[in-house]
Formats: structure tokens, C-alpha cells, sequence
């Protein structure tokens, strides 16, 4: 389930307040995800704590600061089992360095002469989800372990409901969940629109037989 945060689990040219998202899978409620922009700032906090078991119950928070092409991104991340700290600054698109702690967590990801250029941090990623004029754009982020790609397809308005198909594929560095590897996800991003007003109202994630939801309250 960690990669609900990731996703959904992207920075904003305009300041918005905070979103709050249930997270579910199956009907079952497993945590939340909020989202706060406020100038040069954006923050993503995600919380699990009812999933099956236990098992994978953990806290993500993330921040940037500065812009989409010159990012300061801090992520931490925490479970019963380990925490991992994240650090990467973008420059004109391209990863300029990346740390991360513990030191075992790197991969081959974390050296940023592979990482491509035009990318970026997921907090900015999700920011561009949420504040999306129409389907947003396609576009590449990077986390500090690796590149995953958001293909926006084309959207279909039916009275105030756009819906926009997302394809989410890792295209360079591990897949999500070891020893799943997990490198490819369907996402169906809904928004409510209102004359000029554009909100998100859901973002649905499937992957093999798991179909995730996030609900915006």
C-alpha cells in the first residue's frame, strides 16, 4: 500500500488550501492522505493504520520547496518495520543529488547521473493532479530511488464529471513493494467541474487484483 501515497499516490502555481482524501480498498477504509500548498511550499502526509493485519501500516510525509524545475524534496517515510529518509534536489528539471538514510535503501536510482532530465519530485507530481485545469499533462517524477512515468490519455466530460485514464509505470529503478516489484498501475482521475472551478474528487489506482481509492472528503 505504500505506493498510495506516491501515487496520489503530485506543486502548484497557486496557492491551495488543504485536501483531505480517504484511502480504501474494497470498501474498507485504511487511512488518509492530505495535501496543503501555500506559495513556495507543498506538503503530502499520508497516514495508514487499518490495513489487513497490520502489515502495511506506516506514515509518509513529504515537503518541497521552490518550484516545479528547481525543487528542495524531503520524504519520510515510516513503518513497524523501518524508516527511510529522502532527500533530492532538482535543478532546471534534472535530479542534481539525492540522500537517502539508511544508506542500504539507495538504488541504483540514486545515482543521479541515471536519473533523466525533466523530472519531478512527487509532492509536485500530486500538486499537478489536484490543481489541473482540464486532464493534466503527462509527466515524470522522481523519488530518489526511481523514475516513474504518468501517461495522461485523452478525458471524457459527461455533464460536470471529467474523467482522465492515467498509466503509471516505473521506467527506471525497482518497482514498488520488494519482493513484488510492482512496476505498473492503472489510475482514473475524476474531477468535478463548475464553471470555471475544477476540483478532484477521486483518484482510483488498480494493479493486478487490488483496486485502490482515493476519496476526497
Amino acid at each position: 500500500m505504500r505506493i498510495a501515497p506516491l501515487l496520489c499516490a503530485l506543486f502548484l502555481a497557486a496557492p491551495v488550501g488543504a485536501q483531505t482524501f480517504d484511502v480504501s480498498l474494497g470498501g474498507k477504509t485504511l487511512g488518509q492522505l492530505d495535501f496543503s500548498g501555500n506559495g513556495r511550499t507543498s506538503t503530502l502526509r499520508s497516514t495508514l493504520d487499518n490495513t489487513p493485519l497490520g502489515v502495511f501500516n506506516g506514515t509518509f510525509s513529504g515537503t518541497s520547496t521552490g518550484s516545479d524545475q528547481n525543487s528542495t524534496f524531503t520524504g519520510d517515510s515510516r513503518s513497524s518495520r523501518k524508516q527511510r529518509i529522502v532527500q533530492v534536489e532538482i535543478a532546471k528539471g534534472r535530479a542534481v543529488s539525492t540522500d537517502i538514510t539508511p544508506p542500504e535503501e539507495q538504488t541504483d536510482l540514486s545515482n543521479v547521473a541515471r536519473v533523466p532530465a525533466g523530472v519531478l519530485d512527487p509532492v509536485r507530481a500530486i500538486g499537478r493532479l489536484i490543481s489541473a485545469k482540464g486532464c493534466p499533462k503527462s509527466m515524470r517524477l522522481y523519488d530518489g530511488r526511481r523514475v516513474v512515468t504518468l501517461g495522461v490519455g485523452a478525458g471524457n466530460q459527461t455533464e460536470n464529471l471529467l474523467v482522465c485514464p492515467v498509466s503509471y509505470r516505473v521506467t527506471a529503478g525497482p518497482g514498488h513493494l520488494s519482493p513484488l516489484r510492482i512496476s505498473s498501475a492503472k489510475m482514473q482521475l475524476t474531477y468535478v467541474v463548475s464553471g470555471s472551478t475544477q476540483n478532484l474528487h477521486q483518484i482510483r489506482i488498480s494493479s493486478g487484483p487490488f483496486s485502490l481509492s482515493l476519496d476526497r472528503r
